[in-house]
């Protein structure tokens, strides 16, 4: 399951405490509820998790572009990320032409971007890059990426930034 976690008395984490979700399996996140975003909240999730994906102008849906050597590795990316989208119940919006899969994410429960889409997102980071590292042999050819791995790296990017927060806490308070 989730857990929101309180806020640790910081300025800016309640940035980060908006954003934060602990998930031990995809299938846990239809019971998470959603809430849009704001540009600021956006940001600071992409930055947490060094994802580099463009928002709208309105901040409303997230985009990008990933660009594969080969068709295989394009469709093992999209297999791979079906299964994850399934079990999240929530699907990307996606086009694929030869080796490029464009995609186009936001949460129709707020009409904007959700922390689902910022863990969908995430998601496929980690995908691709294992597609990428994996030698795809034929179209039914997936990554050894385990959900496990991806939703640890995802918890842990919050700890990580905690840690960094309270240090420069500590540091400006001895100022």
């Amino acid at each position: 399951m989730y857990r929101y976690i309180s806020e640790l008395g910081f300025r800016t984490p309640a940035i980060i405490n908006s954003l934060k979700i602990f998930i031990r399996d995809f299938k846990d996140v239809p019971s998470v509820s959603v809430t849009k975003l704001n540009s600021e909240q956006i940001y600071s999730a992409l930055e947490i998790h060094s994802l580099p994906w463009k928002t709208s102008s309105d901040s409303s849906k997230l985009t990008k572009e990933f660009k594969f050597n080969s068709f295989k590795e394009t469709f093992a990316f999209m297999g791979s990320i079906s299964t994850i989208a399934d079990e999240m119940h929530h699907y990307p919006k996606w086009t694929q032409k030869e080796n490029v899969v464009t995609v186009e994410m936001t949460t129709s429960e707020c009409s904007g971007v959700s922390v689902k889409d910022i863990l969908l997102a995430y998601a496929m980071e980690q995908v691709a890059t294992e597609v990428s590292a994996t030698k795809i042999t034929t179209v039914c050819d997936g990554p050894k990426v385990v959900d496990s791995q991806i939703l640890q790296n995802w918890n842990s990017n919050f700890s990580k930034t905690e840690e960094m927060l309270q240090s420069f806490q500590k540091t400006t308070a001895q100022l």
